[in-house]
């Protein structure tokens, strides 16, 4: 069915085809004024038709217009404002568009940066928006329904989280910029000047490294807070998807530091450049093909773009490494003679580029694990062991390269004179095995890692002062290495040095528990969007501190019939340390609790729930007058409930929601009987005539039938130590690759 979103789609894809054809042109003949007009005038008006389909979308779903598919699937009125526009990318029709928006935006600046390669590089670059505009045409989020529900099914409530809004425009900002640097390479190939793409690509690679950066730890840091395990990387096959691009544009930003300064790395650079785009699209297609739907949380199921994804691979490594090829006689290559020195930064610099290649291509692997042993058998993926053995070895040796090579000068460095500087290093990486071995030995590659990486961390600490002193700009690199070892510390103490222990608590009883004495108050049982949260207050004590601590277990029913249940923990932060609180489980302490019972209920139906009956005898809906206006009208839909206590005469119960501009939520109301019950509609399906009822009683609300026992609580506590170090690394790491964005620009 078309709409004005699907024609502007089709009018941008037009508007670049029209673009790239006068970019053809101007290859061709390089003074040509009209093709020159009609390529920048296409692509303007290719960002223009994608900016304008990215409002129209956004209206569409601040006006909760649900006769869309896609905005059906992932908002609903009951979400707030900063939720209603997260819901724009929640999906994968959503996240298409978001991206072709970065990069059309991105492509303007891109245009008149490029100056003499202006032809050449937006050509190449209109190709990947010409790609990712067909596979957003083959899969809109603009598809309409005819009949439409009068709600939608909401935003998943993990992703209610103020960091789920920003995470995942900063990655798909940090995508879209990963096809520039493809584009000088292979501009560099086509016109032979192997030279002139690294300076103006150095900015655009490190803009994508700090901006794909943001994004991989803003994920780290929202599962870290949100979902209640307690970690924050769980080699998880679509957080690697992220991560194997991101360590090969690192790779590539120290390979164009070497060729810029000594002339070096010609074909490596080309090849990192352009695999590292290629990696872009080749993760795309593992977490949207579907077949990593049975090994990741994350995974998105297939939307039959598997082929589109594989057809954009093929096309882009045939024509990246078909010049490739056809150049690779004319590129120059290192003199005769010309060694490098093992004690230089030359050296440091292509020790790390293989090391990142290495990692890269082993976690690469194991991710691909499902893909390839589904071709060769039945599908299976890798166990987290299998990382920690093959990026162990390899963070011990960059730790080490970090803590050796940022103190040598580029060429031959003398022994004798770095002598005095090494002695430095061992100090560091002895303190650093001291306090390791201090607080317990845990093998030969944790107690290296840790030598290393706290040697890292001083003798970049100290250069990063230096430089800082007589002038910032020039010490990115040194606060990006800080971070790093900073990093590596974070890691070694919070993953292999954190302690944990499960507790159950009875109410208004203290209990001790690692050291920190719990008591365990009165829980709070509230009504929210479509589900229940429970709120869990603790009060914590240690010594003479204490504070309060509030985590809770939110429920809401599922459109697959079941009750989703997610734990949000509570995190009391420290200098040293984190103490980690995660509720596990709550009993009420009452026979047959019943928080959040989910019903489903057709018509005529009639079950039997605990001392209830309840029949379900249609639906009424009404309209009311908004505030407004008389066009602005709410929707009343109740659901006629019979409901008996112990076999009494029936009530006619009418639980209701109201939908509208005013966002009213749904009422509830009391069952008869003694108890405190209730039931909440908190959802209707017109199609097949059913509603989800929700039970629950009031926690403080038990009747003598009930047994009297005190409430209690499973929660899971964990010290983790490191975790400030962690977080000031990676800020560290990421302000690092901003100040030399700015210095390279």
């Amino acid at each position: 069915m078309n709409n004005f979103g699907d024609i502007l789609i089709w009018l941008a894809l037009f508007a670049l085809s029209v673009s790239s054809a006068g970019y053809l042109v101007l290859c061709r003949k390089k003074e040509h004024k009209a093709a020159l007009m009609a390529a920048r005038i296409g692509f303007v008006s290719f960002a223009a038709f994608m900016t304008i389909a990215s409002i129209h979308l956004m209206i569409l779903i601040l006006n909760h217009d649900f006769t869309y598919s896609y905005i059906v699937q992932y908002s609903s009125r009951d979400l707030s404002l900063e939720y209603l526009i997260s819901s724009f990318w929640a999906g994968q029709e959503g996240s298409f568009l978001l991206w072709v928006l970065f990069g059309a935006w991105l492509g303007l600046l891109l245009m008149f940066r490029a100056r003499k390669m202006e032809q050449h590089v937006m050509l190449i670059y209109n190709l990947n928006n010409i790609f990712l505009t067909i596979l957003l045409i083959k899969q809109s989020p603009f598809s309409r329904l005819l009949f439409p529900p009068p709600d939608g099914q909401g935003l998943n409530m993990l992703l209610q989280d103020p960091w789920m809004v920003i995470h995942p425009p900063i990655v798909f900002l940090g995508y879209a910029a990963f096809a520039v640097p493809f584009a000088y390479a292979v501009t560099a190939m086509w016109k032979k000047e192997y030279d002139a793409w690294i300076k103006p690509t150095l900015p655009w690679t490190l803009f994508a490294f700090v901006t794909l950066g943001a994004g991989i730890i803003i994920g780290g840091y929202w599962s870290y807070k949100v979902l209640g395990w307690g970690g924050y990387w769980g080699w998880d096959p679509v957080e690697n998807a992220s991560l194997l691009p991101w360590l090969l544009i690192i790779a590539l930003i120290h390979g164009m530091v070497l060729q810029n300064k000594r002339k070096k790395l010609y074909k490596t650079n080309f090849i990192l450049a352009v695999s590292s785009f290629i990696l872009i699209i080749y993760c795309t297609f593992l977490t949207r093909s579907g077949v990593l739907a049975d090994f990741s949380v994350h995974s998105f199921v297939d939307l039959g773009i598997t082929g589109w994804l594989v057809l954009f691979i093929l096309a882009f490594l045939i024509i990246a490494f078909g010049l490739f090829f056809l150049r690779l006689k004319d590129m120059p290559a290192s003199k005769k003679g010309d060694k490098i020195n093992f004690l230089s930064r030359e050296f440091g610099l292509i020790s790390a580029i293989i090391l990142l290649c290495v990692s890269t291509i082993l976690i690469g692997l194991g991710t691909s694990a499902p893909l390839i042993t589904r071709l060769l058998e039945k599908a299976s993926k890798v166990s987290m062991q299998y990382y920690v053995d093959t990026t162990l070895p390899l963070g011990i040796l960059i730790a080490f390269v970090l803590s050796i090579f940022p103190l040598m000068t580029w060429g031959k460095n003398s022994f004798s004179k770095l002598t005095p500087r090494l002695i430095f290093v061992i100090v560091c990486a002895s303190v650093s095995g001291i306090i390791t071995l201090v607080s317990g030995y845990r093998g030969i590659g944790v107690l290296l890692f840790s030598l290393f990486a706290g040697a890292a961390t001083c003798i970049n600490f100290f250069l990063a002062a230096q430089l800082i002193r007589k002038k910032i700009m020039f010490s990115g690199a040194a606060i990006a290495h800080l971070g790093v070892g900073l990093m590596f510390v974070g890691f070694v103490a919070s993953s292999v040095y954190d302690s944990s222990d499960k507790a159950l608590l009875k109410q208004d009883k203290a209990q001790n528990i690692m050291g920190y004495e719990f008591t365990f108050n009165t829980p709070e049982f509230l009504k929210e969007g479509k589900g229940f949260r429970l709120s869990l207050p603790l009060n914590v004590k240690k010594g003479e501190s204490q504070f309060a601590a509030l985590p809770d277990i939110y429920a809401e029913p599922g459109s697959n019939g079941q009750t989703n249940r997610f734990i949000h923990p509570h995190i009391q932060r420290g200098l040293l340390a984190d103490l980690y609180i995660a509720p596990v489980n709550y009993d009420s302490g009452k026979k047959e609790s019943g928080f959040n019972k989910q019903i489903i209920l057709k018509k005529d139906d009639t079950i039997q729930l605990q001392n209830y009956e309840l029949t379900f005898t249609g639906f009424e809906v009404s309209s009311m007058m908004g505030a407004a206006d008389s066009e602005n009208k709410d929707m009343a839909v109740s659901a006629n409930i019979l409901a008996s206590y112990k076999g009494g005469d029936p009530v006619n119960l009418k639980p209701v929601i109201i939908m509208g501009r005013t966002k009213s939520p749904s009422g509830n109301v009391k069952l008869p009987g003694p108890k405190e019950a209730y039931l909440d509609l908190a959802r209707i399906d017109a199609t097949t005539k059913s509603i989800i009822l929700v039970y629950h009683e009031h926690p403080d609300a038990a009747s003598e039938e009930d047994a009297a026992t005190l409430a209690s609580l499973l929660i899971d506590v964990s010290v983790k130590p490191g975790m400030t170090l962690l977080w000031a690394g990676v800020f560290s790491l990421l302000l690092g690759g901003s100040i030399a964005n700015v210095r390279r620009s």
